[in-house]
C-alpha cells in the first residue's frame, strides 16, 4: 500500500524503499539528474553519490563564451570537483564512467588517476572525450589527439562500451576486448588496416561509430563473423574518391553516413531498417546524382529514412530517377530541408517513390544553394498549387506530419497547404514553432500567428487534427 501511495506521489519513496534499491534507481538517471535529487530532502542529500553511472563533463562548469582566463580558472575548479567526488566515493563497482575535458594537457596526471579509479571499480562503459567544441567545423587532420590512452585500459577485458575522442589509441594493443559491444572513435587517425585489425579483436561488436577520423583511405567492412547492428560514419576524411564497401554484414540494421558523396557498394542482402544520409560537406552536385540514386536502391528495404537538402536537390537529376525500379519501403521519412525551390523536385521524388509512407517529418534548416545547380525542369512559382498530383501515399497511408522549426515562410505555407488539402488519410499535423528570430523581425509570436492560419484551410481528411507547439 505504501509503495502504491509513493508511486502516486502521496508519499516519499525514501520511506518505502530500502536505500540499496534507491541506489539502483538513481543509477538509471543521467548523472546531472541524479545530482538534482540532492535538493529533495536531507535524506536525499548524498544519496546520488552512490550512483554507478558517473559522468564528469567540463560544460557543467566551463562555458565556451567565457574569456580564456575564466575558462582556465573554472577548468581547475572542475578538476578539483572530480578529485573530491572520486575521493568520497564508497561503492565497490561502477557501470559507466564518462569524462570530458577539452584542455587535458595541463591535467594529465589527474586524468590518469580518474581513469585508474574507473578501471579499479570494474567499469564496463568508459567514455573519454578530449575534443574541443571550437573544432566542430575544422578539418580533423589539423588536430592531433590530445591524450594517450593509458596502458592499463588495454588490460581491462570486461569493457562492453568504449568511446574515445581526441584520445590516441594503440590498435595492436587491443587484443583483450572480447566483450566489447559498443565502440565510438572520434578526432583520431584511423587507417584502413587499423580498423580491420580492430574489428577482428572485437567479435561481439554491435555498434560502431566513427566521427571526424582521418587518413582512413577507404571504408571496407567485410567480416562475416561480426554481429554489427549499427554503423555510423560522420564527417571522416577519406582518400578521394570516397569508397564505402559494406559486405557480409547480415545483421546490420542502422546506417548513418555524413560527409562527401561516396561510391557506395552495399550488401543488398542486409536487413536494413534505418538510414540517415547527410552530404552537407559537398560544395558541388555535378556528377553525383546517379551515385545517390544507386545508393537508394541498395537501401530499398529501410523503413526509416532521413535525407538532407543536398539529396533533395540532386536526386531528380539522375538518369533513372523517373520511374524507380524498386519503390522504397520507407514508412517514416525525415526531410532536412529549407523548402526552397531547388528542393521541390526531390521532395516530390520521395512522395512518388514512398507509396507506403506513414509519417513525414520536416526539419527546417538554413538553405544551401549550389552555384552549378541545374534543375531537372523549369521551376514555376505555383509548383504546389497547379497541376497537382496526388501521390499514392497521400491517398492511402500518410497519417502523421511533423514540422520542426516552423516560421511560416511562403514555401512552408504552400507545402503544408498541399499536404492538408490532398492528404486524404492524415490524422495528425504537429507544428513546432521556431524560437529563432530572423532579419525581418520574425519572432515566436509572429510564427505562431502564421501557423494558426493553417487551421482555416480546407482539409481532405475529416480526421485531421492540427496542433501547434
Amino acid at each position: 500500500m505504501k509503495l502504491k501511495m509513493a508511486m502516486a506521489g502521496n508519499e516519499d519513496l525514501s520511506e518505502v524503499l530500502p536505500e540499496c534499491l534507491l541506489h539502483i534507481i538513481i543509477s538509471f538517471l543521467p548523472f546531472k539528474e541524479a545530482a538534482r535529487t540532492s535538493i529533495l530532502s536531507k535524506f536525499w542529500l548524498n544519496l546520488w553519490r552512490a550512483t554507478k553511472n558517473i559522468e564528469f563533463h567540463e560544460s557543467f562548469f566551463v562555458k565556451p563564451e567565457e574569456s580564456d582566463a575564466t575558462q582556465v580558472m573554472k577548468r581547475r575548479v572542475f578538476i578539483h570537483f572530480v578529485q573530491q567526488w572520486i575521493g568520497n566515493y564508497c561503492e565497490s563497482c561502477i557501470d559507466k564512467f564518462a569524462l570530458a575535458v577539452s584542455k587535458p594537457e595541463n591535467f594529465v596526471a589527474d586524468i590518469e588517476n580518474f581513469i585508474a579509479f574507473a578501471i579499479a571499480k570494474g567499469v564496463k562503459g568508459l567514455s573519454l572525450d578530449f575534443s574541443d567544441p571550437t573544432w566542430m567545423e575544422d578539418d580533423p587532420k589539423n588536430h592531433e589527439p590530445l591524450f594517450d590512452l593509458p596502458s592499463h585500459v588495454y588490460e581491462h577485458g570486461v569493457l562492453e562500451s568504449l568511446k574515445l575522442f581526441s584520445c590516441k589509441i594503440h590498435i595492436p594493443a587491443i587484443k583483450i576486448f572480447s566483450l566489447l559491444k559498443d565502440l565510438s572513435l572520434g578526432w583520431i587517425e584511423l587507417q584502413e588496416k587499423s580498423l580491420k585489425a580492430l574489428l577482428q579483436h572485437c567479435p561481439l561488436l554491435q555498434s560502431l561509430s566513427l566521427t571526424k577520423c582521418w587518413n582512413m583511405g577507404h571504408f571496407y567492412l567485410s567480416e562475416p563473423s561480426l554481429l554489427l547492428k549499427k554503423l555510423a560514419i560522420e564527417n571522416c576524411s577519406f582518400h578521394d574518391p570516397v569508397w564505402i564497401y559494406i559486405k557480409n554484414a547480415p545483421r546490420l540494421q542502422f546506417f548513418k553516413y555524413s560527409g562527401k558523396v561516396a561510391s557506395f557498394d552495399l550488401d543488398y542482402l542486409c536487413c536494413w531498417e534505418e538510414a540517415d544520409l547527410d552530404f552537407g560537406l559537398e560544395s558541388s552536385f555535378n556528377g553525383t546524382a546517379d551515385l545517390l540514386y544507386n545508393l537508394l536502391l541498395d537501401l530499398f528495404s529501410v523503413t526509416i529514412l532521413s535525407v538532407c537538402s543536398f539529396m533533395l536537390q540532386v536526386i531528380s537529376n539522375s538518369r533513372e530517377s523517373y520511374g524507380t525500379a524498386f519503390p522504397l519501403n520507407v514508412r517514416h521519412l525525415t526531410l532536412k530541408t529549407a523548402l526552397h525551390g531547388h528542393e521541390f523536385s526531390g521532395i516530390t521524388f520521395f512522395f512518388d517513390n514512398c507509396p507506403l509512407l506513414q509519417t513525414l517529418t520536416i526539419v527546417l534548416c538554413p538553405a544551401r544553394n549550389f552555384p552549378d545547380y541545374e534543375p531537372p525542369f523549369e521551376f514555376i512559382h505555383n509548383f504546389w498549387t497547379k497541376n497537382l498530383k496526388v501521390y499514392k501515399c497521400l491517398r492511402r497511408s500518410l497519417k502523421t506530419v511533423e514540422v520542426k522549426g516552423f516560421k511560416g515562410t511562403a514555401n512552408e505555407f504552400l507545402v503544408l497547404q498541399y499536404l492538408i488539402g490532398l492528404g486524404r488519410v492524415m490524422e495528425r499535423l504537429n507544428i513546432y514553432i521556431s524560437r529563432e528570430t530572423d532579419d525581418n523581425g520574425g519572432n515566436v509570436e509572429l510564427y505562431r500567428e502564421r501557423a494558426q492560419m493553417l487551421l482555416q484551410l480546407n482539409k481532405a481528411s475529416k480526421k485531421l487534427q492540427i496542433s501547434i507547439y
